[in-house]
This record gives C-alpha cells, structure tokens and sequence, in this order.
C-alpha cells in the first residue's frame, strides 16, 4: 500500500475515532450542581433519593447537592461557578444581583412562609426572659443563620419597623440553626428562631413564647427560591428542563402522604436529625411548599419591597421579568400531568 493511501487512512480512522468520542462525550449527563442550606425545610437532597420517582436522573443530568449555612455563602459559590443552582432569600438576590452583578433567574419554589394555614418563620425568647415585644432586643444578641439569610432579612425588618439597626442597637450572631436552641438554653443568645417540632413543644411547656415571626414583619413571602444561572440554563436548556421535571417529581413523592413511612427516614437521615423530629412536616407548622414548586413571585417581590424600604437591601429591584424564568417549572408541571406516574 502507498504511503500517501495510509496516511489518508490513517486520518480518516483518526476523524471517525474523533467524532465518536466527541459524540459519547456529548451524550454524557451533565452533572448539576445544587445549593442548600436548611434541612429538613428545603428538602432539596432528597429529591434524588428515591430513583424509582424520576424519570431522567442518570441520563441527561446527575445531581450534587451541597450544603450551606445560609443563602449568602451560595452567592460566592455562583459567582465563582462552584454551584448551578442555589437556594435564595429574597435579599440574598437582591445583594447577589446589585453587589456581585450575577445574572441569575428564579426558577422554582423551595419555602413560602406565612401562608394561610402554614408556619412562618419565628424569633423566639425564653418565657422569663423579660423580653415581651421586639423593641425590647434593644442590647440583646438575636442568633441567625446568615447574614443576607431568610431569617436575617425578617430580623432586620421587623426591628427596623423601632428604629433598631443591627451593630448599633442589638447584634446578630450567627450559627445553625441545630445550635439556636442550645445557644438559647445556654443564654449566649436571647432571641432566634427554632426548628421544628421542638420549637412548638417548647411553646407549648412555657419555657419558650413567640416575640414574632416573619409574616408579622413583611406578610406572606415566597422565603426561598431555588435560583439558577443564566448561562448554565443556556448552555444546558435540555438537561435543566430535564432535572426540573424530576426535582418537582421527588418533591411530590417525598411529599405524598401515602409515601410517609418511607419517605419521612430519608429526610431524618438528610437532615442528621431523629426521626421523631420528622413528624412536623408537611403539616401546619410546617412552611407550605407550591404542590409543582412553583414560586409566588408576587410575594418575592412583596420582600424586597419591604427589605428595600426599610434599607435592608442597599435599593429596590424588579425581580421580574429580568431575573425570572419559570419556563423549566411550567414545563415540569405539563410532564407530570401528562404522565403522573
């Protein structure tokens, strides 16, 4: 055989090798990257559990949930391209979009609080402890999770609403939210909130009482939104349409009552919490959660508003429509209807 047909040979095995790896390359599943922070609230880790439930994970996408201590801590892992994904307070956006100039779009429901018939997120104080009404946290320490949290942004609200500033007239202290209660017991903080079902149990023995929560600081709000970045949802449109429709199908069977004995361990185990812990959820005292995740933007901006009049948030932002796409949580929503199980 001549050298010149071998060489062509050669090449043209070279070019077909090259586009079959390309084409398996291409095929692979994009991994996604989540953020999160409270658990049990948001839940997001366990959506993937139960792989029986979701119809694409493994195929076009795989998922690598990752926990945070608050919504802040996430802003610098999109910004470093670290997450895909994050789960967002509503000052936590507008700091992220006005500070760090991220171009991110909500896309999903994670909490919404203070909606009838639900919990809302609450500041608690010892019952003795001399602190009858929010002006009194005058000098005291409130525990929060995050600075820029949910929890941050419904503190400083409410006490904004009697001239109270943060570093001037109390102080927050930040820690998880498993440490309020001890932190409370041990009186290193004198106000924060504390997780479900103990919070209720210790309302009800007499030795906690509520001072308020964030429905009496703003109303009902969408609390925390899952967030995505512009370019990620781009780049990767089929696949994040994909995650979507199984993000909101393991949250409806990890929902669904009749799921309960199966599904509530799961969450124990997520959140590294007694099972006993679980019972709460998806009941009354718990946050209501939209049944195909998809967020209330009415109410998100109902939270900004309020944090951007009380200069909690440096100026007012329009989340939408620039910074909302609720075209991958519309989508799922008509898959799952067309083809529930």
């Amino acid at each position: 055989m001549k050298p010149r047909r071998c060489i062509k040979i050669a090449l043209a095995a070279a070019l077909v090798a090259t586009a079959f790896a390309a084409g398996a390359a291409s095929a692979d599943p994009v991994n996604i990257r989540v953020g999160y922070s409270s658990m049990p609230a948001h839940l997001i880790p366990t959506f993937y559990a139960h792989k029986q439930a979701l119809k694409h994970y493994g195929k076009s996408y795989t998922v690598k949930a990752t926990r945070f201590h608050g919504s802040t801590p996430q802003l610098t892992a999109l910004a470093s391209g670290d997450i895909d994904f994050a789960a967002l307070s509503p000052t936590a956006l507008v700091l992220g979009v006005l500070n760090a100039n991220l171009d991110v779009k909500v896309v999903a429901d994670v909490i919404q609080d203070g909606m009838p018939g639900h919990y809302s997120q609450t500041i608690y104080v010892k019952s003795k402890s001399g602190i009858d009404k929010p002006a009194d946290l005058k000098g005291h320490i409130v525990g929060i999770n995050a600075a820029g949290s949910a929890v941050d942004m419904a503190v400083r609200t409410e006490l904004a609403k009697f001239g109270l500033e943060p570093n001037k007239d109390y102080r927050e202290l930040e820690t998880s939210f498993s440490n309020m209660l001890p932190m409370l017991e041990d009186n290193k903080i004198d106000a924060g909130p504390i997780v479900q079902p103990l919070a209720s149990q210790m309302v009800k023995a007499g030795k906690y009482k509520v001072l308020f929560s964030s429905a009496d600081a703003i109303g009902p709000t969408q609390f925390v939104f899952l967030v995505a970045r512009t370019d990620f949802l781009k780049k990767h449109h089929d696949a994040a349409m994909d995650f979507m429709e199984d993000h909101v199908r393991g949250f409806r069977w990890i929902s669904d009552p009749a799921n309960r004995a199966e599904a509530l361990p799961i969450i124990a185990k997520a959140s590294v919490r007694p099972l006993k812990q679980m019972s709460y959820l998806f009941s009354d005292i718990d946050y209501y959660r939209d049944p195909y995740l998809v967020p209330n933007i009415p109410n998100l901006q109902r939270a900004i508003d309020a944090a951007a009049k009380l200069k909690v948030v440096p100026e007012d932002l329009k989340a939408a429509p620039k910074y909302v796409d609720l075209s991958f949580v519309e989508e799922a929503k008509k898959r799952i209807e067309a083809n529930p199980k």
